[in-house]
């Protein structure tokens, strides 16, 4: 079984970031780095937060070095649907005219990643009107 950072689990990362094993910063940019490697042909992810996701596992990792932890999943890279509120960002829902409706508050989904500490990389793709 490989041992690449984007292949472990969210339990597996949550620990080990714990454990000062690995840093919030190389956790989320393995991820990122399989995501550039591979978004191309999968087109999974619309709206990559590289920059903003960076800058989070910095935070996180001052953070834990202090003593304070965000929640059980403190530094876990994770990204959320087009078809759920995100503050800040758009809810397309898979449809390109819905570009503009952007979010004033977090959904329960997104407010619950973000206060178990995890860390959004990026917005990922849902079928028009999230149907199928």
């Amino acid at each position: 079984m490989s041992d690449e950072l984007w292949r472990w689990d969210a339990a597996r990362l949550a620990e080990a970031i714990r454990l000062g094993r690995i840093s919030c910063r190389e956790a989320v940019s393995a991820s990122l780095e399989r995501l550039a490697a591979v978004n191309g042909a999968v087109n999974a992810v619309t709206v990559v937060l590289a920059e903003e996701a960076l800058g989070a596992a910095d935070q996180a990792d001052r953070d834990l070095r202090s003593g304070k932890l965000l929640g059980p999943l403190h530094g876990v890279p994770v990204t959320i649907k087009e078809n759920v509120d995100q503050v800040g960002m758009a809810t397309t829902n898979g449809v390109v005219a819905f570009k503009d409706l952007i979010a004033g508050t977090d959904s329960p989904p997104a407010a619950n990643w973000k206060n178990a500490g995890a860390i959004v990389i990026g917005r990922t793709n849902t079928p028009a009107f999230s149907l199928r």
